[in-house]
């Protein structure tokens, strides 16, 4: 087994069917869309049609990848102040995508020219201030851009990142149970997507992924990195303490924005949730690293993970990628993948069912809303929390040895 068999017999019927109802419904509703960027504006579009010629096996739809490609890098040009600058880290990761699938005809070298040089820009100004972030906010966002861009111009990337893993080093706090990392801004503010990174596990991905490529030795990184996980298992036993307390708590009380918010704000079941990140984080790091204890550990919990599936589906928010099903058939496809358990394919298979389960809005888009702002039209189209990533997700659990989007998301 080298990917996740998918879903198969009724279920892969219905599935094609709502592939093909989503399509129309983005293609109907997409010049709503104000943004260009990825995961909640054109560049998303472009995949998920890309995606789509793929499912039907028509040359028409790649022409139509294109054009949302061409359409997103207008709405660049023609009102860039509705862009946001991790917009731009979108827009460099999917024009290699699809320049790796044959749709787009671009030397990706010349075509990012102008992006790498503000993005270093902003890296480097992100850093300054302290602000690591995780994959969608900060220093690590920006690195991830440039991570991606090794794959075509290593002799540039691999210095920034390079410099980026300096200043990783740099910002680690230390506490008395390990160190961790955290944003440079209030991460307090909104309630974090489940199934997401935090600041901590976003850097061991980083980290782990950096290895493999032969970026970063591992050598200088082992301690440090065996501190952060040693956080981890402190404030993850920390969280699973009945009436736990910030008061004499050194994770709670110097921990990462997310992980406080799971003591504070989370129930059992949301806290489960936010070990599933942290289980595939530890599975790549003791990977990269050669470390068999990491990786055992990260095994065991994502295998402790799929034994509770039933109980998670009370409390998953909707179908979407970033807090909902999608995002959990994902990355259990992906450590299917890795790992050739049986088990954890079992469960990936089980979430992409739950998908078809959540069409459950006669006013929603082909069925589904998301479970914040379910008003809102570009919420419910966009690739990392509406319609667009579910109909990618769908895509691949019916041709799990077609399509790979995995380097778009978080599933490094």
């Amino acid at each position: 087994m080298t990917t996740s068999t998918g879903i198969s017999g009724l279920s892969a019927m219905i599935a094609a069917a709502k592939i093909d109802e989503i399509y129309e419904v983005v293609s109907t509703h997409k010049k709503q869309l104000s943004s260009f960027g990825f995961t909640r504006g054109y560049l998303g579009v472009s995949v998920f049609t890309y995606l789509y010629a793929v499912h039907s096996g028509k040359k028409q739809y790649l022409d139509d990848a294109r054009d949302a490609f061409d359409h997103a890098c207008d709405l660049v040009d023609s009102d860039p102040l509705k862009a946001y600058p991790q917009d731009f880290a979108g827009l460099g990761a999917v024009a290699q995508y699809l320049c790796r699938v044959s749709v787009l005809d671009i030397d990706p070298n010349v075509f990012l020219s102008d992006i790498d040089a503000v993005l270093l820009k902003k890296m480097r100004s992100e850093l300054y201030i302290g602000n690591l972030g995780d994959f969608e906010s900060g220093a690590i966002g920006y690195g991830l851009y440039f991570l991606q861009r090794s794959y075509y111009n290593r002799s540039f990337a691999q210095p920034v990142i390079e410099e980026l893993i300096q200043g990783i080093v740099r910002y680690a706090i230390p506490t008395d149970e390990g160190c961790y990392w955290k944003s440079g801004l209030n991460g307090n503010d909104t309630k974090p997507a489940l199934f997401s990174p935090n600041e901590t596990t976003a850097v061991l991905l980083f980290l782990a992924r950096a290895i493999e490529m032969g970026l970063c030795p591992a050598d200088f990184l082992e301690g440090i990195v065996e501190e952060a996980i040693i956080y981890l298992d402190n404030t993850r036993a920390n969280l699973t303490k009945p009436n736990t307390s910030t008061a004499g708590n050194g994770s709670a009380r110097h921990g990462d924005a997310r992980h406080t918010d799971a003591v504070n704000g989370h129930n059992h079941s949301e806290v489960h949730d936010l070990d599933a990140a942290t289980a595939y984080a530890l599975l790549r790091t003791g990977a990269a690293f050669g470390n068999p204890a990491w990786t055992r550990e990260g095994l065991e919990m994502l295998r402790e993970y799929a034994r509770c599936r039933q109980e998670h589906v009370s409390c998953t928010r909707d179908a979407g990628i970033h807090s909902g099903v999608a995002g959990l058939a994902l990355l259990f496809d992906r450590v299917a993948q890795l790992t050739y358990d049986q088990t954890l394919e079992n469960t990936a298979n089980f979430w992409y069912r739950q998908i078809l389960r959540f069409d459950l809005h006669p006013d929603g888009l082909a069925g589904y809303k998301t479970s914040e702002n379910s008003w809102n039209m570009q919420k419910n189209l966009a690739f990392c929390e509406g319609i667009t990533g579910i109909g990618s997700a769908l895509v691949k659990a019916l041709h799990p040895e077609k399509v790979n989007f995995d380097d778009l998301i978080w599933l490094l």
